[in-house]
């Protein structure tokens, strides 16, 4: 009989399934994490932009050169470049979602951190800097304990078409990881009876 399940079924129940005691995702089960954004299971329309074309896309290239030195290791120069980027243009929501990435790598605290991300939220006009706030924001409050609040932003992250909050809101749902440990638990019993 032929399977109907796409490469996304498969890589969805392996992340479900491999680990489920320990809940920990392993990168290789997460693909398309930079796939293109995926609107239809959205029912909101983000708010509309602030800035006009001309502006974005000046402020993208800004962006585009503030990463560039953040991937050249100089992470505290990045935190300027968006710092200045935001004081120009305080509703531009990508520059604090980058910026919140930043200060992910610089080790700031998560309040900063999450302060970031809840105004990059707020003043977002584009599925893909809600995909990624929101999902940046589970990741932090994932690492702080808080497993309701990661999972509510994973959920949203996913909501807006971000790949990883797609694959890990389900690890995230209290009710899938009982299920997981479940079934690998039955699993652990049929491949050893004894």
């Amino acid at each position: 009989m032929a399977s109907n399940n796409t490469s996304y079924d498969l890589n969805l129940v392996n992340a479900l399934f491999d680990g489920a005691a320990n809940g920990e995702y392993v990168r290789d089960q997460i693909s398309g994490t930079y796939a293109a954004y995926h609107t239809s299971e959205s029912t909101e329309s983000p708010k509309p932009s602030a800035y006009g074309s001309d502006i974005i896309a000046q402020l993208k290239q800004r962006e585009v050169h503030a990463i560039a030195t953040a991937e050249s290791g100089k992470i505290e120069d990045a935190i300027k470049e968006l710092s200045d980027i935001i004081a120009e243009y305080p509703e531009y929501a990508s520059a604090y979602n980058n910026r919140a990435q930043a200060y992910r790598l610089t080790n700031a605290s998560s309040s900063t951190i999450i302060a970031d991300l809840d105004t990059a939220i707020k003043c977002a006009s584009d599925n893909q800097t809600l995909g990624q706030a929101y999902t940046q924001k589970a990741i932090v409050l994932k690492a702080e304990g808080d497993q309701d609040g990661a999972f509510h932003n994973f959920s949203q992250g996913a909501k807006y078409g971000n790949e990883v909050a797609k694959m890990a809101a389900p690890k995230e749902n209290p009710y899938a990881k009982l299920c997981g440990q479940m079934v690998a638990q039955a699993m652990q019993q049929l491949r050893s009876p004894n």
